[in-house]
């Protein structure tokens, strides 16, 4: 359980009431329709001061931690994942702009993003550039009294009822990452055509959208960050987005677990509760021990944030760990249920698809293992001694607290 202040507590029990009366009630209506948030959504949210969670109170937002954003990401995750998704990622570019804005771009725009009239949506992929952000090939050219900027976008979280974009682009072909700039972008400006929605299946409500970019001037002003700077800021963004994806896809798998306990300990077979016969109860309790385990690693990766440590490797592991466990856990409590599970009602196309969705979001987990291979040697590299007695020597423990590789889990 992450560390909450009684403030916090109060917006996360607030986070709790909304997802399940406004958010659950419509997650499968807003699949079956391919729908995006409904305005209305939107507004609540925003009234909750939820939109504004990790705003500064001197900002008039409620100045909560990075451990109240991640339970709050959980507890609307339990109703919807892409919901919950959707609504973070709203939430995140606000705490971006007062973070990392200028004073005029947090005078300007911070306002509108705490009142519901302007909604920011981030924008780093491209249809050529998805896990690899080096590869950005938008390119923004210096013009007098600004950037003139061309290219295509992808994957951009509400974009579909977004009015605003925190962009990413090349200002240097051939640069990679160094030459890559974010950018403030009125997506009302002229050049810009907004592509469909994708109507992801499992997904509608993330509103994921592309668009195009031609010729779009941007004022000097709106260089939100410039090249050499906007990539690591990026990066330092997806490991924190990691971990709060990982408490989601745990949500996800307690949904799934409390839903197929239910019903195994109410349902009759052969004169007894089916939680009473050992092989479905054990194929639940091995749910239930894996899905502790990616929590502790999601609260490892957590604290690592919050204390402005790079979490690359934690989040990483945490988000490998809870995607891959969703992803078969949600099946077992599925195939625990037998045919019922199938039924609508239960919702466990929803969370089957939403433990999907979460192995992709914020770089696959085949990225994870590239992120997490990268330092195997680093971490775990050399070989323990042998001799006729055993292990020479004691190899330091990953585990080891402060001093170790991974340093403190508590």
């Amino acid at each position: 359980m992450l560390p909450l202040s009684p403030a916090e507590r109060s917006l996360v029990g607030a986070a709790e009431r909304f997802a399940n009366d406004t958010i659950g009630p419509i997650d499968e209506r807003l699949e079956r329709e391919k729908s995006a948030l409904p305005p209305d959504v939107v507004a609540e949210w925003i009234r909750l001061g939820l939109n504004g969670m990790q705003v500064s109170l001197e900002r008039g937002g409620a100045g909560a931690s990075f451990f109240a954003k991640v339970t709050v990401a959980e507890a609307i995750a339990r109703s919807s994942f892409p919901c919950a998704f959707a609504l973070i990622n709203m939430q995140g570019a606000v705490t971006r702009i007062e973070r990392e804005g200028t004073a005029e771009q947090i005078a300007r725009y911070l306002p509108g993003l705490l009142n519901g009239s302007l909604i920011c949506a981030p924008s780093l992929s491209e249809p050529e550039a998805g896990s690899d952000y080096g590869a950005i090939r938008t390119l923004a050219t210096k013009v007098p009294g600004g950037w003139e900027i061309t290219g295509e976008k992808a994957w951009i979280t509400n974009g579909a009822i977004a009015n605003l974009l925190v962009m990413y682009a090349q200002t240097e072909p051939g640069a990679g990452g160094k030459g890559v700039a974010s950018f403030i972008i009125d997506l009302r400006a002229p050049g810009i055509e907004k592509l469909p929605p994708y109507g992801l299946v499992g997904g509608a409500a993330i509103g994921a959208c592309g668009l195009r970019l031609q010729r779009v001037r941007v004022a000097e002003r709106d260089l939100f960050a410039p090249p050499g700077q906007a990539f690591r800021r990026a990066l330092q963004g997806i490991s924190a987005a990691r971990v709060y994806v990982s408490a989601m896809a745990c949500a996800v798998v307690d949904t799934a677990l409390r839903t197929a306990v239910a019903y195994a300990a109410e349902r009759h077979s052969f004169g007894r509760p089916l939680l009473d016969h050992q092989g479905l109860r054990w194929s639940l309790v091995d749910v239930a021990a894996d899905l502790e385990a990616a929590r502790l690693l999601t609260l490892q990766a957590a604290h690592t944030v919050a204390r402005g440590e790079d979490a690359q490797i934690e989040a990483a592991l945490a988000k490998k760990v809870s995607a891959e466990m969703a992803a078969r856990s949600v099946t077992a409590c599925m195939q625990a249920m037998g045919a019922v599970g199938l039924l609508p009602r239960y919702g466990f196309d929803r969370l089957m698809t939403s433990a999907r969705i979460a192995a992709y979001v914020d770089g696959t987990t085949e990225m994870q293992n590239e992120r997490i291979g990268a330092v195997l040697f680093k971490r775990y590299g050399g070989s323990p001694r042998w001799n006729s007695s055993g292990l020479v020597g004691k190899r330091p423990s990953s585990l080891d607290g402060r001093t170790g590789p991974h340093g403190s889990i508590s």
